[in-house]
């Protein structure tokens, strides 16, 4: 018992669970164990044990199967800051669930010895953050996985695949135009699946998403070696919070009670300020988070939330699904009918709560594969490609995978620059899947859950390759930070409301004011009128037929002109002759009106 000389033990409280600090010099341990008679607490260094102290029972209380210590010392966080532990139940070993740090995973998807609670008393200075939550028509969410992001050698950051490489990478985000970055599981999942692969050997869970899980504490795996992983997670998210960025956490529960999910995003929320979560929604009441005094005021991403007034969603609830994806990728691949279904998704907004757009995520195909891949080629992760989804809704272009041939390049170019402006320059909160940006490929895997290799890590040196592909994106970030219609705080209505000519915004065909839903239809346009929302109007053309089509632009204001503000097709700028423009095949042109001046000094 030298470890504990001078050490007072004595009888600790039933509440809270796990280890906490309750004085200068006190700390208590508490577990429940149940239907157990007897619990002893085993503290070890680097695997060997140094003491196993009986605890006591809750009896009086009428909670005998919960047991606690408290032990009371000088110096004694100093003790045991790092010594790992667990329990020894009825002769049985008992890991703590409420642990805030983990051994034996300090290296991803490597165990080294026993896997164990550790000790954890670390605190952090905030101050100097200068913490701010962005509203929704401010927010541009990035998707990433913290070890993939650099762990590839071309990263060039000084610990691949950590929080402190992530962390070097904030001054590319800020230059992209990103502002919240969304990450897959950061707490200790364990990696090490009992399924194999038809090798044999067991597979990696790449992702995250399993209930074998310490939620409490960040991932040794993707820390610095000889880091603390509560200090370089928290000195992450403070560097993101110094760049005017977010940051929200995926967390997937499977069978914890609400008690337990609360009180883990409460820990992340106030320990590790983070700033939103996405939950499955199976396993909440969104009411639990309404009447919560710390969580109401973080942002909630989930699969769909009912329309409420914007006092009741406060501005915090957010819809997340495939809604989007869907529809915008088979307007994208010429499918009929999806004229409609586009228009819908492209003005989407909802009362009370934001809607985020994404056209890929982790789960699928990433943008490069989807304009170069018909079909998924998931042979490497060992189930005879019977995984993943069968419904991708892509086009290779006319070549699957990789290719020279010119024709094809053009092609997917174009088709990839539809894809951007699609879902960088609609109404809903724009969400980018990390590397789309500059081209990253998953050589068509679209289930790469078990991939930690070069299929899943990006290749940063296909950010110089891809140049022109990141030159872009950035541009439609600009544009959407800058033009007055993504920052109304008003929802469109589709009707002239306040009586000033025209509907805020409208739906066209290539004649305006002619909508075509019809079946074999793939002509669009789009119209908002910019005395809705403080300047020049915007029209967006889109023309997902194989021919090129020419359309009439709408004339909604005396003496208007458009001029051109991008177009999709790579061709040599073109005119507009007497509001006509002729769009190129599977192309989207966006134009601007030119007022006179009469009528920007009227609108001033």
């Amino acid at each position: 018992m030298a470890l504990l000389e001078n050490i007072q033990i004595e009888k600790g409280s039933a509440f809270p669970l796990g280890v906490a600090r309750t004085g200068k010099d006190q700390i208590q341990i508490t577990v429940w164990s149940p239907k157990a008679a007897d619990c002893r607490l085993c503290i070890y260094r680097q695997g060997k044990r140094l003491d196993k102290i009986k605890m006591y029972s809750m009896e009086k209380e009428g909670l005998e199967d919960i047991f606690s210590i408290l032990l009371s010392g000088k110096n004694i966080q100093k003790k045991l800051d790092g010594l790992e532990y667990d329990f020894l139940s009825d002769g049985k070993r008992l890991q703590d669930v409420y642990a805030r740090a983990v051994s034996g995973r300090e290296k991803f998807g490597k165990k080294k010895g026993k896997v164990r609670a550790r000790f954890a008393f670390h605190e952090f200075d905030w101050s100097g953050e200068n913490r701010r939550r962005l509203k929704k028509d401010e927010m541009v969410l990035y998707q990433c996985h913290v070890r993939g992001f650099t762990k590839h050698a071309s990263s060039g950051v000084k610990a691949p695949g950590t929080f402190s490489g992530l962390r070097e990478k904030i001054p590319y985000l800020k230059e992209l135009g990103v502002n919240t970055l969304f990450l897959l599981p950061v707490y200790e999942f364990n990696e090490h699946m009992e399924d194999v692969n038809e090798k044999g050997e067991k597979k990696i869970n790449y992702w995250g998403y399993t209930k074998d899980a310490f939620y409490f504490a960040p991932k040794a795996g993707y820390t610095t070696p000889g880091e603390n992983a509560c200090k370089e997670f928290q000195q992450m998210v403070y560097a993101l919070h110094q760049n005017g960025m977010n940051l929200i956490l995926d967390m997937y529960f499977s069978g914890q009670t609400p008690g337990f999910i609360l009180q883990c995003l409460r820990y992340y929320a106030l320990y590790f300020h983070v700033d939103g979560f996405r939950i499955n929604q199976d396993c909440m009441d969104i009411s639990w988070f309404h009447a919560d005094p710390v969580l109401s005021h973080l942002m909630l991403l989930g699969n769909g939330w009912q329309e409420c007034p914007e006092e009741a969603g406060g501005g915090k609830l957010y819809e997340m699904n495939d809604g989007f994806l869907v529809d915008a990728r088979r307007y994208l691949k010429s499918d009929e009918g999806q004229v409609g279904n586009f228009y819908y998704r492209f003005r989407e907004q909802k009362q009370g709560i934001g809607v985020i757009h994404y056209i890929t995520q982790n789960n699928g195909f990433t943008l490069r594969d989807l304009i170069s891949y018909d079909v998924k080629h998931n042979e490497a992760n060992g189930e005879k490609n019977q995984d993943g989804t069968e419904y991708n809704y892509s086009w290779n272009c006319g070549v699957e995978g990789p290719t020279r041939r010119k024709p094809v390049l053009r092609m997917r170019e174009k088709q990839e620059k539809n894809a951007f402006v699609m879902l960088l320059l609609g109404m809903a909160v724009p969400m980018l899947l990390a590397g789309d940006e500059f081209g990253n490929s998953q050589k068509g895997n679209n289930n790469a859950y078990c991939q930690d290799n070069r299929t899943t890590w990006l290749d940063w040196n296909l950010l110089e390759k891809n140049k022109n592909t990141f030159d872009f994106v950035k541009k439609l970030l600009l544009f959407r930070k800058t033009n007055p219609l993504y920052h109304t705080g008003k929802n469109l209505t589709g009707m002239d409301s306040r009586g000033l000519g025209a509907p805020d915004v409208s739906c066209h065909g290539r004649e305006p004011w002619e909508t075509d839903f019809s079946y074999y239809s793939r002509e669009l346009g789009i119209l908002y009128y910019g005395s809705y929302f403080g300047k020049e109007s915007l029209y967006f053309a889109f023309n997902f037929h194989w021919d090129s089509h020419e359309f009439y632009l709408p004339a909604v204001d005396a003496e208007q002109k458009w001029k051109i503000v991008l177009d999709t097709s790579g061709e040599k700028q073109k005119e507009i002759h007497n509001g006509r423009y002729r769009m190129a095949p599977r192309s989207i042109a966006v134009f601007e009106s030119i007022c006179s001046r009469s009528e920007k000094s009227d609108r001033k």
